[in-house]
């Protein structure tokens, strides 16, 4: 197993190769790694290059950034209110936000999405909408407008059961959290219990879900979402990696790795930040909290 140190080294080396600018394979993510190790050693010259990798998102963002969820800007507006969420920015470091919810907002109303997933459909933009709602969404405000558009969207397709099997566990989880929301409990709540009639919701098959994750990541979300114990199973897996080290990377990663020339190596779902944050969660010096970004 790498330590914390050696971690560190590789990703200062080798993330300036990093072009994703994104969460899950990219700078997005390890900034999140970054930020958490220094405040954990209270060493400035971490946070100081999780702050460059963000000026380095920042002056990547185009009109052409990608809104999906993985590696574009909807999980880049993720990881960046989860800085704000966690102190590790300031409020005057977020003023981007602004264009943000602008963006993403009339990506919401106009433009065509391709299918219902987290990684690079809709509910990933949904999720988006559902972390700045929780702490800066209002009525009158795009956040809203947008993720009420987006909840609408994908319950009329619920109704004309019009969402694949491979899609129902990502939508499943929107609207969970999407309920967990006062301003929304009510009102969605019918279509929450739409969600759980699902065979795949109300008896999952573990291993078959969110097949983009390593089996400790799944077995921590189906555990948070889903009303199974998983206790045994996530203790396990916490042992086998604990003395290995080494997690196997999903087909679906290797694609995707391959079909966008991504460097999944580097980022939170299955590189050396996600590896960081593991031995930080090990060492309990962070919760397991962190898993909800994926």
């Amino acid at each position: 197993m790498k330590s914390l140190e050696q971690i560190v080294q590789k990703i200062i080396l080798n993330g300036t190769l990093t072009e994703c600018p994104g969460l899950f394979y990219g700078k997005t993510g390890m900034a999140v790694f970054f930020f958490h190790y220094a405040r954990q050693t209270s060493n400035n010259l971490f946070r100081n290059y999780a702050f460059d990798l963000i000026e380095e998102i920042q002056e990547q963002i185009t009109s052409t950034t990608p809104i999906r969820y993985d590696r574009g800007l909807a999980g880049i507006g993720v990881g960046f209110e989860y800085f704000l969420q966690n102190g590790f920015i300031e409020a005057e470091d977020s003023d981007f936000f602004e264009d943000f919810d602008e963006r993403l907002y009339r990506a919401a109303l106009y433009e065509p999405y391709p299918d219902l997933s987290l990684e690079g459909g809709l509910t990933g933009l949904g999720r988006y909408f559902i972390f700045r709602m929780r702490s800066n969404g209002h009525k009158d405000s795009n956040i809203h407008k947008g993720l009420t558009h987006i909840a609408h969207d994908i319950s009329r397709k619920i109704k004309h059961k019009k969402v694949s099997e491979k899609e129902q566990p990502d939508v499943f989880r929107f609207f969970r959290d999407l309920t967990s929301i006062s301003e929304y409990t009510e009102k969605y709540a019918r279509t929450l219990q739409q969600c759980m009639a699902w065979n795949c919701i109300g008896k999952p098959d573990i291993q078959k879900l969110f097949p983009y994750m390593h089996n400790l990541q799944r077995l921590h979300v189906c555990q948070n979402y889903f009303n199974v114990d998983l206790t045994e199973e996530i203790e396990k897996e916490w042992r086998e990696w604990e003395k290995s080290g080494k997690m196997e990377i999903p087909n679906q990663v290797r694609e995707g790795k391959s079909e966008n020339n991504s460097q999944p190596d580097m980022g939170l779902l299955m590189g050396l930040a996600m590896e960081g944050m593991l031995q930080l969660t090990l060492q309990h010096k962070i919760d397991i909290s962190w898993l909800n970004l994926l």
